[in-house]
Formats: structure tokens, C-alpha cells, sequence
């Protein structure tokens, strides 16, 4: 109860100055609209009631600019307005890459529709408009092809999910937690405890390397030590290299005898989370060899 009394001031806290952000965001995109389209409607009206002589060809471009102005300004601010009453219908349904990936779909849908005003307006039929839009997307995506490329990868990992933000994954030798899946890069911190270090993964590597996903909780991990010769009494050490491997906090591991074309070995396997395996490996190893340290 006193947790939870601690934790939901400090996200009132945090809901209201992201509220305050977003207010002064859309104040500055109002501004910044209104600077822009002032001018251009000032000119427009003297021109049409003839206080000042504008030829019929800026005239034109006026419109257009005004058109193009308003069906693009109008779509940022109704987006400014919307965006976080519409993801918000959607906080506590799905993961979250799922609701970044809605909100940047409903941003391209506000602009498509934008878009297909602007050519209305300028007497493009509706064949025309998507003759157009269908030739402009297969040249720009031949243009940007590794651009797009990426922006699919991005696709496929948010729908297909191999891996969600918060796993620990290992992909093209590159390991840790997964922070953010960007429409360009994966950021994978190897040392979540701290803040200072982080890799950024490119989208495509996704698509031709292997991904190991190790999960947000315990997973198994393998290791050998490979002894030089067998000492007599070496299932009585291998018990207690158990007893003792039993005793660490956090271990849950089993230790085997094993051999393969380069000796016989001890095999353990155990379970840690992420953040613990290295850990828990040295300590592990530490326990064998004060027992078979000299045969090692």
C-alpha cells in the first residue's frame, strides 16, 4: 500500500508534465502556422479585391500554396490534437512496439489523407491520384531501397515480434537488453545498470543474421572444463562440486561428467537471468576448481 502510494503521485506527476509538453508543443505548431500563413492569405485578398496588383500566374500559386498550407498544417495539428487521446484508448491493450507501431500508421494515414485533398483540390482525379502516389512510392523506394529496407525490418519485428523491448537477445555477436526498436536501429544496452553504453543494431542485420532471444527471465546457459587427467575418486569431487553449487545463491545448476575427441570434461548447465550469468559462471567455475583445480 505505501509502494503503491509512492509510485502513483510520481506517475500523476509525470502524466501532467507530459501533458504540459504536449500543450506547449501544439502552441508552438499553431504559432509557427500562423506566421507562415498570414502573410500568404494578406496577399491572396489584396490581390483578389485589386488593393494591390498581382499577376493571375502568382495568383495561382498562391492558391496552391494556401491549399498545400492548410490540408498540411490542418493534418499536423489535428494529429497534435489527437495522437495522445488515441494511443491513450490503447495504453493497456497489447505490447508496446504494437502501439508505436499504430501511432506511426495512424500519423501516415492522417497524411495520406492530406495528400489526396491537396490533389483533389488541384482537379487530379482519383485514377490519376493513385497512378501518382503508386509511381512516386516505387521510385522512392528504389531510390532509398535501404531506407525502405529498414522500415520493413522494422515492420516485421513489431508484428512478427522475435523479440520485444526488454529481452536480452544476441544477434551478429552483439548481446544485451533490448531498449528501443527504431524505425533504424535496434539499441541493445549490453550493461542495462548503466546508462552510458549502448550498440546500435541496423534494422537489415535482423534479416541476415540468426537472433538468439534469451527472454526477460532465466535462461540456460552451458559451460566445459576439460580435465588434463581423471583422478580416482572423481565422482566423489563431482558430488561435492554439486553440494557446494547448491549452496550459491541464485544457482540452479547440474554438473556432468561428459567427453567428446578433445577429453573428458565437466559439463554444467544452470539458469540465471541475464544480468547474473557471467556472475554466477565465475562462481560456478570457482566451486570446480578447488576440487579438481591440479586434473584441470
Amino acid at each position: 500500500m505505501v509502494r503503491d502510494s509512492i509510485i502513483r503521485p510520481s506517475r500523476e506527476k509525470f502524466k501532467k508534465v507530459k501533458m504540459r509538453f504536449a500543450h506547449e508543443q501544439l502552441n508552438r505548431t499553431i504559432l509557427l502556422f500562423l506566421i507562415v500563413m498570414l502573410p500568404i492569405i494578406a496577399i491572396d485578398l489584396a490581390g483578389r479585391q485589386e488593393i494591390i496588383p498581382v499577376p493571375e500566374a502568382l495568383m495561382k500559386i498562391l492558391e496552391g500554396i494556401i491549399v498545400v498550407l492548410v490540408s498540411f498544417g490542418g493534418a499536423t495539428l489535428f494529429i497534435r490534437l489527437t495522437i495522445n487521446f488515441t494511443i491513450g484508448k490503447f495504453e493497456g491493450i497489447g505490447q508496446p512496439e504494437e502501439r508505436i507501431l499504430f501511432s506511426k500508421l495512424y500519423i501516415l494515414l492522417v497524411y495520406v489523407l492530406a495528400t489526396v485533398i491537396v490533389f483533389l483540390h488541384m482537379g487530379i482525379g482519383i485514377q490519376n491520384v493513385a497512378l501518382f502516389l503508386g509511381l512516386t512510392a516505387t521510385g522512392f523506394a528504389f531510390a532509398v531501397r535501404d531506407v525502405v529496407l529498414s522500415y520493413i525490418v522494422w515492420f516485421i519485428l513489431l508484428t512478427k515480434k522475435p523479440f520485444k523491448i526488454g529481452d536480452y537477445i544476441n544477434v551478429a555477436g552483439e548481446e544485451g537488453q533490448v531498449k528501443h526498436i527504431g524505425m533504424f536501429y535496434v539499441l541493445i544496452d549490453p550493461s542495462p545498470e548503466t546508462y552510458a553504453d549502448y550498440t546500435k543494431v541496423p534494422n537489415k542485420v535482423f534479416l541476415e543474421k540468426p537472433i538468439r532471444n534469451y527472454g526477460s527471465y532465466k535462461f540456460v546457459s552451458t559451460f566445459d572444463l576439460y580435465l588434463k587427467s581423471v583422478p580416482t575418486d572423481i565422482i566423489d569431487r563431482l558430488e561435492r562440486i554439486r553440494e557446494k553449487g547448491s549452496e550459491l545463491k541464485g544457482a540452479d545448476a547440474t554438473f556432468y561428467l561428459n567427453s567428446d575427441s578433445d577429453g573428458v570434461k565437466i559439463t554444467v548447465e544452470f539458469k540465471t537471468v541475464y544480468e547474473d550469468r557471467d556472475i554466477l559462471r565465475d562462481r560456478l567455475m570457482s566451486v570446480m576448481l578447488q576440487e579438481v583445480g591440479q586434473n584441470a
